[in-house]
């Protein structure tokens, strides 16, 4: 047995007041206006069930013979206007439904075809997403490759200025034996010079500048070595600093790399987000749509009649 609402019971209830009060059959208008509920469904079954059950009430006294002409009559338009005006109710419902059904398919056609043009763009821009991706992959690859030579150069640099600064530390070290060499053998010359006295002074003198030529020669070939090594040692600090400063700037660029795949990453989540609720909210849109299709089904009365 179909369960009855309180909407139903107060516009089978007001069925009667609309007859006695206005000397008509009970509409859909009438009924909504007197109990401020608009159910046009439920107002509509309360009529057709308040009309057979009018109808069964007073059938005996339609079917007696001494029953007034007027009085048949007058039933008979009553019954022919109920007929009239449910068959228009279910007219207009019907009506209704069809154009709510035209809207809500063409609703469901747009948002199919919106969805679908979404879902073409997303493809597209994960497609540009996966590319860029890919892009910052391999950059990020050659800038380690680059970052790999780069500290091997750095190592090979510092050992050859190790290498340099101990072969100046040794020729500052023969520097310092050769002074020491050269005063010892001008204490040595002195010496002889006091021992041998005037015929050696001439020979000792041509020695002694020999020495001294020597000593001097010595003494410039130290120094060009020294100042050599001053330079290649400069060479290779400027270079250190130049591969220090590259080496800063590649890390920089390799930060602002992981910062944008970072935030491409983010937009595809949240674009993966936004199709997901397209895809929910059409669904119940479809599932709407089958739940309005449903034809309502016959109520034991009316398949009676």
């Amino acid at each position: 047995m179909r369960k009855q609402s309180d909407t139903y019971a107060l516009a089978y209830e007001c069925c009667d007041i609309v007859l006695m009060e206005d000397g008509r059959f009970p509409t859909i208008e009438a009924i909504r206006d007197r109990i401020g509920v608009n159910s046009p469904t439920v107002i509509s079954r309360a009529i057709k069930d308040w009309t057979v059950h009018f109808v069964d009430k007073h059938r005996q006294a339609f079917e007696r013979p001494d029953m007034p002409a007027v009085l048949v009559d007058a039933a008979t338009s009553l019954w022919q206007l109920a007929v009239k005006e449910a068959d228009k109710t279910f007219d207009e419902q019907r009506q209704a439904f069809e154009q709510n059904a035209a809207s809500d398919r063409a609703l469901v056609a747009e948002l199919q075809q919106q969805l679908a043009a979404q879902q073409a763009q997303w493809t597209a821009e994960r497609a540009q997403l996966n590319q860029h991706n890919a892009e910052l992959q391999q950059a990020n690859t050659e800038l380690s490759t680059s970052l790999v030579e780069a500290r091997l150069s750095i190592s090979q640099t510092t050992a050859e200025l190790a290498t340099t600064r101990e072969a100046l530390s040794r020729a500052e070290g023969s520097l310092t034996a050769a002074n020491a060499a050269l005063q010892a053998q001008e204490a040595a010359w002195s010496d002889r010079f006091e021992q041998q006295h005037g015929w050696h002074l001439t020979r000792i003198e041509q020695e002694k500048d020999a020495a001294r030529q020597e000593h001097a020669r010595t003494i410039a070939t130290l120094e060009r070595a020294a100042e050599e090594a001053r330079l290649e040692r400069a060479t290779a600090q400027a270079r250190i600093t130049q591969l220090m400063q590259q080496l800063g700037e590649r890390h920089a660029h390799q930060l602002k790399w992981e910062a944008d795949l970072a935030q491409l990453r983010e937009q595809l989540a949240l674009r993966e987000e936004e199709l997901h609720a397209e895809k929910d909210k059409s669904r119940k849109l479809q599932e709407l749509v089958r739940k309005q299709r449903r034809p309502t089904p016959s109520t034991p009365d009316k398949a009676a009649g």
